[in-house]
């Protein structure tokens, strides 16, 4: 796998991080919790979260996932790099929970093989080593040769 170019090494690892989850929905949840404690916990971030810990809840997954979307891509108030990753991490929690429920149209089916990657990109946006540290535990652990 080492000859891979690493931005494909990472997708494998995130495709195999994914599929070893027993509740996805829950799993990327904590994901997005952990990097709350950077990045803070605005009121659609809140949505997403309480998304993720109810399954009765999953079937609005659309309709969160488009208030993220929009407020991810309001020119009044620009994202941060760090944020705009954040904030994609919360679409794709928000993705997941709709497929999930088996609402119709589906997002994408690699929808969350894209949580572990978009986890290291925001971790390696910051030089916290506190956040890198609860994203390490929420992930269950980082790529080994990337």
């Amino acid at each position: 796998m080492a000859e891979l170019p690493a931005n494909e090494r990472l997708r494998i690892w995130g495709r195999n991080l994914f599929q070893q989850q027993q509740e996805p929905v829950v799993w990327a949840g904590r994901v997005l919790a952990a990097a709350t404690r950077k990045m803070g916990r605005p009121p659609e971030i809140d949505e997403v979260l309480i998304l993720a810990e109810r399954e009765d809840q999953w079937p609005r997954g659309r309709e969160v996932f488009d208030r993220i979307r929009q407020r991810s891509l309001s020119g009044e108030d620009p994202l941060t790099e760090e944020h705009a990753l954040y904030f994609a991490l919360a679409e794709l929690v928000a993705k997941l929970a709709h497929n999930a429920a088996g609402q119709r149209p589906p997002f994408d089916h690699d929808s969350g093989w894209r949580v572990g990657p978009t986890a290291c990109h925001l971790a390696a946006a910051t030089d916290d080593l506190e956040f890198h540290a609860h994203l390490t535990r929420a992930l269950g652990g980082w790529p080994q040769d990337i």
